[in-house]
C-alpha cells in the first residue's frame, strides 16, 4: 500500500507529521440564520408598517423581508459593518441591514457616512399605498396598525362564494376617492 501524503491546513501546516501548531479557527465569511434574524430586528422599525416584513436600513431606505439577497429598491442583503476582508466578523454586532446597491457601492470600504450611503440609494421612495399594493402581492394580506386585510379569492372576486374568513378583503388597488 502506497503511503498517503500528509494533510495541509488552512494555514499550511501538515497533520501528518505530528505538527504540535494549533489550527487556525476558520472563520465563517456569512452570517447564519440566527444573527440574521437578530440583526433585521436591530434594523430600525418602519412606522405604520409590521415590523416583521419591513425595516429600514443603515441609510434609511424602506426594505421587505422577502426581498433578501436581490437586486430591486426594496431589496437588502445582510452587510458586514467592518468588512470580512479587514477583519470583521460574521456577528450580530457587526451585521447591518443595507439596501442591495447600497451594499455594493459601499463594498469593502469599514466605515462610511450615513449621507454618502444614502447617496447610493435608490431614487424610488414608495408611498404607502404603493406599499401596500406590494406587500399585498407579496404576503397575500396587509398588516398595519388599525388596517388589516387579506386577498379575495378568485371565487369570491367572482362572486360564487362569500369567504368566511372574519378579515376584510383590501380594497386593493385604492381608487382615487381614497
Amino acid at each position: 500500500m502506497a503511503p498517503s501524503s500528509p494533510r495541509r491546513d488552512l494555514d499550511g501546516e501538515g497533520t501528518g507529521g505530528g505538527s504540535s501548531a494549533p489550527r487556525e479557527k476558520e472563520r465563517p465569511r456569512s452570517f447564519d440564520e440566527k444573527t440574521r434574524s437578530a440583526c433585521w430586528r436591530k434594523a430600525a422599525v418602519v412606522m405604520g408598517r409590521h415590523p416583521e416584513r419591513w425595516r429600514q436600513d443603515a441609510a434609511g431606505n424602506v426594505v421587505c423581508r422577502r426581498f433578501w439577497s436581490c437586486h430591486g429598491c426594496l431589496c437588502y442583503e445582510y452587510d458586514h459593518i467592518v468588512p470580512f476582508s479587514k477583519g470583521g466578523e460574521s456577528t450580530v454586532d457587526n451585521c447591518q441591514i443595507l439596501q442591495t446597491r447600497v451594499n455594493r457601492s459601499k463594498s469593502d470600504k469599514a466605515w462610511i457616512e450615513q449621507a454618502e450611503m444614502q447617496g447610493f440609494s435608490c431614487d424610488i421612495k414608495f408611498t404607502d399605498k404603493e406599499l401596500d399594493v406590494i406587500e399585498m402581492a407579496v404576503y397575500g394580506d396587509v398588516i398595519r396598525p388599525g388596517k388589516q386585510c387579506r386577498c379575495r379569492t378568485v371565487a369570491e372576486m367572482l362572486g360564487k362564494v362569500k369567504s368566511k374568513n372574519q378579515m376584510a378583503a383590501c380594497e386593493l388597488p385604492y381608487n382615487d376617492a381614497s
